[in-house]
């Protein structure tokens, strides 16, 4: 049997009641594990100045690994070319070997030097490494930690949202499509807010503006479902949103 408009004034005075403890809730959900969630950022920042170390250590080992190949390219040409040198007889010629020969070792000596230097940014990433990832397995631990303290509050708070859940289904169940098409829209558009009660001074509760005298009878009687005038929400009289409802019944 569809329910009359008196009822749906209280059931929709119910599902405000429940959103809103949903969003409740919600917010503690979201504010409770701040500081777990704070040594998980933690956490990730060390990781990834260990990753930086590591591409900083990589990057290295194949600029080293470079330098070491032409290096040992240079010295085989090098070792040819002084073997020839002793065999060439004519000046030009021996001058002109003798100038690459030159430009081969200062090339080498160049190359050395990439090599140590590499060596040493290696080294130096491998310190890096070492220390950064004690502070990394710590900050594991502290974050394992916080989350072990709020653990349990979690759980409560995971089985307010569901038992708040499966209370908003019930209500839904039971209300006109329309009417909840009709509060869905203004509460997305109302902070989630999409009834207002009509409090003992005739005033909406939402905003705080009168209304009228007439609408107020009408409500609480049960015989129109309005919209506030000034804000646009939902009206319900706060009889109605002090009565039992069916679904919270069931």
């Amino acid at each position: 049997m569809p329910l009359t408009i008196a009822e749906q004034l209280v059931q929709l005075a119910e599902l405000a009641r429940v959103d809103h403890k949903q969003k409740v809730t919600a917010d503690r959900l979201e504010a409770l594990p701040g500081a777990a969630k704070k040594a998980d950022a933690h956490v990730v920042k060390l990781k990834g100045e260990l990753d930086s170390i590591a591409a900083r250590k990589t990057t290295a080992e194949q600029v080293k690994r470079g330098a070491e190949g032409e290096a040992a390219d240079d010295r085989a040409k090098l070792r040819k070319w002084e073997a020839r040198a002793n065999d060439i007889r004519g000046e030009r010629e021996h001058t002109a070997l003798s100038s690459e020969i030159g430009g081969a070792k200062r090339h080498i000596r160049e190359l050395e030097d990439v090599v140590l230097e590499q060596m040493e940014a290696i080294e130096t990433a491998d310190k890096e490494t070492a220390a950064l990832a004690k502070k990394h397995a710590s900050a594991v631990d502290d974050a394992k930690s916080e989350w072990q303290k709020v653990e349990g509050d979690l759980a409560v708070l995971r089985a307010e949202v569901d038992a708040t859940t499966a209370q908003r289904k019930a209500i839904l169940a039971v209300l006109p499509p329309q009417v909840v098409k009709r509060y869905e829209q203004i509460a997305a558009k109302k902070q989630g807010v999409g009834v207002a009660i009509i409090t003992v001074k005739d005033a909406c509760g939402a905003c705080n503006m009168a209304v009228p005298p007439q609408l107020c009878i009408q409500v609480m009687k049960g015989q129109v479902l309005e919209s506030c005038p000034a804000c646009m929400r939902i009206l319900v009289h706060h009889t109605q949103a002090q009565a039992q409802t069916p679904a919270s019944e069931a």
